[in-house]
């Protein structure tokens, strides 16, 4: 099994779910944006090596991707050119195909959605499986009505939030935010109503990995590190985590200890490590300072 390069400890993980391969007792993200190469294995005939051809069923294609379309390729079976005339009549049969195949007003609203899903995916790097499960919920909310009366891309940007949190994928509403210039309140009201609607069981985000990749974006050093996670656990003694942001919270834990510590990073730079506003950082530092009180002269 290898070895982390930082602790040299056996504990190496790949996280299939967010593309990463980090390292478990320190957090060092040795890899990471790692593309999903899987495929799926249905079969119709009765044999052994299960090949296929064709693309999988994806849910952010507004069909599945189970329509056929003419091709691009300018060239017969033979592999000859084809002769103008015949390209220009095939050139209108592709604009004809296109057309009928978005027949229905729902599948028109699949394909803007998901074009704007994809958008998303491209801009803050998450895996297929995240855009696949973004997906699907925002095809649960259409069955559910949830879009009426908010714009496409505010629930499809709540969505691929919604995703990320489920798949405890470390992206803020900022990130989202950037991705579709919409406001982060606007796609927070939009989740909170898919969470609500939908009954979405968002599962308690993991503090000690969030605070190592931020640690680790940020570059402090290992003893500021080893305070950080121990405010952390004193902040989770005292129940003062639930109901707040866990990327802000360990954002402010990781300015705290390098205060501590006398490591000069500001509040700006951390803001920028972890995704998170500067007014976000500053807010949750003060809180936490508040119960939490350590001498900082020592």
């Amino acid at each position: 099994m290898p070895r982390c390069n930082r602790c040299g400890k056996e504990s190496i993980i790949h996280d299939k779910s967010q593309g990463e391969i980090f390292c478990k007792s320190c957090g060092l993200v040795i890899d990471e944006k790692i593309a999903d190469l899987n495929h799926d294995s249905v079969s119709f005939e009765d044999r052994k090596d299960n090949r296929r051809a064709g693309t999988p069923m994806s849910m952010s294609v507004y069909d599945f991707g189970l329509s056929t379309m003419i091709s691009v390729i300018n060239k017969d079976a033979k592999g000859n050119s084809i002769s103008p005339s015949t390209n220009a009549t095939l050139r209108r049969m592709r604009i004809l195909d296109q057309r009928s195949q978005l027949h229905k007003h729902i599948d028109v609203n699949y394909k803007i959605a998901f074009d704007v899903l994809q958008r998303i995916q491209d801009k803050i790097s998450v895996s297929n499986h995240v855009k696949e499960l973004a997906a699907y919920i925002y095809r649960k909310a259409v069955e559910r009505k949830i879009t009426q009366g908010r714009s496409i891309n505010a629930v499809v940007a709540a969505s691929m939030y919604a995703a990320c949190r489920n798949t405890q994928t470390l992206r803020t509403l900022k990130d989202i935010s950037d991705a579709t210039d919409i406001k982060p309140k606007k796609i927070s009201q939009s989740y909170r109503a898919l969470v609500k609607q939908l009954d979405l069981k968002i599962p308690v985000v993991n503090q000690v990995q969030c605070l190592s990749k931020i640690s680790n974006n940020l570059g402090v050093s290992e003893k500021t590190k080893y305070l950080a996670m121990e405010i952390l656990q004193k902040a989770a003694d005292l129940r003062i985590l639930a109901g707040r942001d866990p990327i802000g919270i360990s954002a402010a834990i990781l300015y705290y200890a390098c205060l501590i510590k006398k490591e000069t990073f500001t509040q700006t730079q951390v803001a920028e490590a972890s995704r998170v506003t500067v007014v976000t950082v500053r807010n949750r530092f003060k809180e936490i300072r508040k119960i939490i009180r350590i001498d900082l002269t020592k």
